[in-house]
């Protein structure tokens, strides 16, 4: 099940992530060479897919989803709403079926909004970070109801303080101190809800990967539904339905 990182790039030739790549795009220069400039989608990437079992750097969630980078942020990390959605809309045409977006800004754009709606209608599971700015203001794609957003927790579950909160966010995820490759084959560890949201993204495969006949929206109600509670009882702003739970959500996709 092919995994699309709508991001700065990956490292194309770091160690840990090459023998994972499908071919992507870079949708700033209009060609198949989606080279991270900075350092933030290379991490997302290898939460998601850096290889296990190698004995190099780190081990990603999943041992065998391909994945497709889509290069829409700049070497500072900025992009428009209208080149994330020609990258979601790359992704869809070749064949991605799950869709992280660890990136978001506060102004809703009618342009991203149908490119979400245009993947979900392909039924491709999209998942997106929930922000860094401790605010309840909806950050987008994440605040889209097709969109399973992600806010993070530290290690010790504690809601993150840095983590937008509100009631657009759906789970948590680890996002505090996330170790992971990064650009110029190095290894880094970073915090923000754009490390949480690969956990999700990652979690999303797999289970698309155990049961290939489910729909996006069945793989989004597993997700919440074997999330562990956290906070007040039941969905609240900050932790959403909770914190994932991998094995949990594994075990209802085999049912």
């Amino acid at each position: 099940m092919p995994v699309a990182i709508i991001d700065s790039g990956v490292d194309l030739t770091h160690p840990d992530l090459t023998r994972r790549l499908l071919p992507g795009y870079n949708v700033l220069a209009d060609d198949r060479s989606p080279n991270d400039e900075n350092g933030h989608g290379t991490h997302v990437a290898g939460i998601i897919a850096s290889q296990p079992n190698n004995g190099e750097g780190v081990a990603g969630m999943t041992w065998f989803n391909p994945i497709m980078a889509v290069k829409a942020l700049n070497a500072d990390g900025y992009g428009t709403s209208i080149d994330v959605a020609k990258g979601i809309r790359w992704a869809v045409d070749h064949g991605a079926k799950v869709i992280n977006l660890s990136l978001g800004n506060y102004q809703p754009s009618s342009v991203l909004e149908e490119a979400i709606r245009y993947a979900d209608a392909h039924d491709v599971v999209l998942v997106a970070a929930s922000g860094n700015d401790s605010t309840s203001q909806a950050s987008f794609p994440a605040a889209y109801p097709e969109v399973i957003s992600v806010g993070a927790v530290n290690p010790d579950l504690s809601y993150a303080l840095y983590s937008n909160y509100g009631d657009y966010v759906d789970v948590v995820a680890p996002g505090t101190n996330i170790a992971s490759t990064f650009a110029g084959h190095r290894y880094a560890a970073l915090s923000g809800t754009s490390m949480a949201a690969p956990h999700v993204t990652a979690l999303a495969a797999l289970i698309r990967s155990v049961n290939p006949r489910l729909s996006n929206d069945e793989v989004r109600d597993i997700i919440l539904e074997s999330a562990d509670d956290l906070g007040d009882r039941g969905k609240d702003p900050y932790y959403g339905y909770g914190l994932i739970n991998v094995y949990r959500a594994l075990e209802l996709a085999k049912q």
